[in-house]
């Protein structure tokens, strides 16, 4: 067994073999950076690139294979948790994304994804990015709804199913208030848009559900019932289901996109109405109340 010499700064600690130095360099007493001299050698070099000293290199760590999917592994669905925590990542609307697609066909899509796939239409829907887009979909839909509720309206009143007799009279009057109407239909989206986001965002904040702005409701009711708007193209009663979808399609949105529990989405949209038809339902027992007192007083 070769022998060597150990030198540290310049003074010989003495001389040992190859299992005796291994030793003090596992337990400290020989450090990498002192000097080993063996016979052969031309100089001294450090304890650490001597050939019997040098550490081996640590192996590649392995390859970790791709997670399987849950039918590949056989376990069940439930137990594979690929990164909790994380939702879907939010690209936008197809409206929201308009500049590398037409106006129209971004337009067209946007309204079939929310009333079609309302949940994960909301679960891709941008929660900030200004008002501009929201507002901009919500006026052309609420316009076009309006005009149609409109000329829907005048021509039943021309051909006398809501007017009787005087169907002319009805119509010329209702012509005139028709374009007045017409002409104020953006002014009245857009006030109802964001009187209708702001009540509903105060309910849902009483409710605690209000995890995100208030634009992120405006933007939901926005898209909702801007998109339930193209219900109003239904004869007769597409007034009503446009109603009646735009508040399921604000439910399911507002779950969505405040990341809430949709009971209390549900419970934000109905309050104001139960209170408003409670308000209205006591003013009602006020009136025949106070009218039966004067009555008797009389």
């Amino acid at each position: 067994m070769a022998m060597i010499h150990v030198s540290r700064s310049g003074a010989t600690l003495g001389v040992f073999d190859e299992a005796r130095v291994r030793e003090g360099l596992n337990t400290g007493e020989f450090i990498g950076t002192d000097l080993g001299w063996t016979e052969g050698m031309t100089t001294w070099r450090p304890l650490s690139e001597l050939e019997s000293f040098r550490t081996p290199a640590a192996p590649p760590p392995a390859a970790v294979p791709p997670l399987a999917s849950a039918a590949e592994s056989g376990a069940p669905a439930e137990l594979i948790v690929t990164n909790p925590g994380s939702g879907q990542e939010r690209t936008g609307l197809p409206w929201e994304n308009r500049a590398s697609s037409t106006f129209f066909n971004a337009l067209f899509k946007t309204i079939v994804m929310v009333l079609t796939k309302p949940n994960e239409a909301f679960r891709i829907m941008r929660r900030e990015g200004g008002l501009g887009d929201p507002v901009l979909f919500m006026l052309m839909m609420g316009t076009i709804g309006a005009v149609v509720s409109v000329v829907f309206s005048m021509i039943m009143q021309g051909i006398g199913i809501s007017s009787g007799d005087h169907a002319l009279g009805a119509l010329f009057g209702g012509a005139v208030g028709s374009v007045f109407l017409l002409v104020l239909a953006p002014v009245f989206v857009l006030v109802g848009l964001f009187i209708a986001a702001g009540i509903t965002h105060v309910c849902l904040m009483i409710v605690g559900g209000a995890n995100q702005s208030f634009e992120t409701t405006l933007r939901v009711f926005s898209y909702g019932s801007g998109s339930a708007n193209v219900f109003q193209l239904v004869p007769f009663c597409g007034g009503m289901i446009a109603g009646i979808y735009g508040i399921v399609v604000n439910c399911i949105g507002l779950a969505q996109a405040h990341e809430t529990d949709l009971w209390r989405a549900v419970v934000a949209i109905l309050l104001p109405v139960v209170v408003c038809c409670g308000g209205g339902f006591l003013l009602v027992l006020l009136v025949i109340g106070g009218a039966a007192g004067l009555s008797g007083l009389g």
